[in-house]
């Protein structure tokens, strides 16, 4: 499913980046760790097509994304690759369905109303279709934020620092979303975290170290 190899980076007037190999297979779930400076998010960044490496390549379903041009790639990463960021970056002018169908738009694909409405009740929160991001808690916020990228059905999801800003009750429910949809739809999931109550969940982890990353 997912395939990286003898990646590198370099931002201007640093060192040079390179990161281990990583095979991530239809379905597996892997944690991402490693302490500040490491390199996860450029990591992340390089993986789901925001970043392009210096050398190496990235497949996913057998692509090789940096192959592909400016417009192509942005449509491959809405139909494959799913994105949950720390905050929920929702747009607050839309309401969460609108959130989710323009996800759909995004990706080249048709927007869908009965497609987004069953997502949000399969996340517990069909009931705020219809309202606007401020208006809900930061759980829910969290659970739209899953919605908006799972909702085109990606074979990838990538989950960045997915509940260090909640408290133990809702880390939990967001955690046994993520790994339950990610079994329901067969959806090879990836979390980078500085979480410990995240990480028993998981067998599969890539750490970087600062060495790693030089």
């Amino acid at each position: 499913m997912v395939d990286v190899k003898a990646v590198s980076y370099q931002y201007a007037g640093a060192e040079s980046m390179t990161f281990g190999d990583l095979c991530i297979g239809a379905g597996e779930k892997w944690l991402l760790t490693g302490e500040s400076g490491s390199g996860k998010s450029t990591f992340l960044h390089i993986l789901t097509g925001i970043l392009k490496p210096a050398s190496g390549k990235v497949t996913i379903d057998g692509t090789d994304i940096y192959s592909l041009s400016s417009a192509a790639q942005d449509r491959f990463r809405g139909r494959n690759i799913g994105i949950v960021f720390q905050q929920a970056h929702l747009i607050k002018s839309l309401t969460i369905q609108e959130n989710l169908l323009l996800a759909q738009s995004f990706a080249g694909l048709p927007k869908n109303k009965k497609k987004v409405n069953q997502m949000l009740q399969e996340l517990g929160i069909g009931s705020k279709a219809f309202s606007y991001p401020q208006q809900l808690s930061q759980g829910q916020l969290q659970r739209a934020s899953i919605g908006r990228a799972l909702i085109n059905r990606p074979g990838l999801l990538v989950a960045d620092e997915p509940t260090s800003s909640l408290d133990n009750r809702n880390a939990d429910t967001v955690l046994r979303l993520l790994l339950d949809l990610s079994n329901s739809h067969n959806t090879s999931l990836l979390v980078s975290t500085h979480d410990d109550r995240v990480k028993p969940a998981f067998s599969n982890v890539y750490n970087l170290t600062l060495n790693d990353a030089r």
